[in-house]
């Protein structure tokens, strides 16, 4: 799956997802993520949801729409007032649509899609979503009979085909690891993008969990809980330099891992 935007520990996360027409966290509002209307923020920090205000106003000034904005409902009022103070500084109603979802509720985005949040385990109330669609299958019965076979089961009427939910993305936010250990739809899920801050000795283990966030050495403790498809690291901090994120997760990278993890925001 395609990204855009950038994702710098501390700094901003704006992660684009232009298959999907969403962003994932507003923490700068870029030109190309006003043509997006829909929103999912993780939490209340300011590199993550300090841009909502702009993109609302701008996708207003252009006459593009209502924006909706996903967040965790234990926050849904504060941000309601955010965007209130932002109005009235700019002397206007900032037109939006927040909508407050928890764990296991669910929100409707495209036919056959949905968003549902699930928990994580950061320094303020947080929450990460999973996108999930619905998709068809042929029966297990049916599978590897010829074309012709099933286009004749089909004439009589044979109901050859079954539904199936399938995790299409999932995105931690920020989080300690326990996410991992916590939620196993993000094994199955075709792309996990997944919030890996900090690299090497220059933080530990510890004083990454101190801070809510996740140590790549973690990562490669539970390589197991990790899916098989397409892993996005991103999030990294701003200590690190691009190649110095390339170089130290390419040599700390176990075999397994080599060709399904990529890096998002580093040039």
């Amino acid at each position: 799956m395609k990204f855009e935007g950038s994702s710098v520990a501390g700094v901003e996360t704006c992660i684009e997802v232009p298959a999907l027409r969403l962003v994932l966290d507003m923490g700068r509002c870029t030109r190309s993520a006003v043509q997006y209307p829909l929103v999912l923020l993780s939490h209340g920090h300011l590199d993550h949801m300090g841009a909502v205000a702009q993109h609302a106003a701008r996708r207003a000034m252009m006459h593009m729409g209502e924006s909706t904005y996903v967040a965790p409902a234990s926050i849904a009022r504060e941000l309601e007032e955010f965007f209130n103070a932002a109005g009235h500084l700019d002397g206007q109603v900032i037109p939006r649509r927040v909508v407050p979802l928890s764990p296991g509720e669910e929100f409707p985005i495209a036919k056959q899609r949905w968003v549902r949040p699930f928990q994580t385990y950061h320094r303020v109330p947080s929450q990460g979503y999973t996108i999930w669609e619905r998709r068809h299958r042929l029966r297990a019965e049916f599978q590897g009979l010829p074309g012709a076979r099933l286009a004749e089961l089909r004439q009589r009427g044979v109901s050859i085909e079954e539904t199936h939910e399938v995790a299409l993305l999932s995105f931690t936010g920020d989080t300690r690891i326990e996410v991992l250990e916590r939620t196993p739809e993000l094994q199955s899920s075709e792309t996990l993008v997944m919030e890996t801050t900090f690299l090497d000795e220059r933080v530990n283990v510890e004083r990454a969990r101190s801070t809510g966030h996740i140590h790549l050495d973690e990562v490669l403790q539970r390589v197991e809980l990790l899916p098989r498809s397409e892993v996005v690291m991103s999030h990294f901090s701003a200590r690190y330099r691009d190649d110095e994120v390339r170089g130290i997760v390419q040599r700390k990278l176990p075999d397994e891992l080599q060709g399904i993890v990529r890096l998002f925001g580093i040039d």
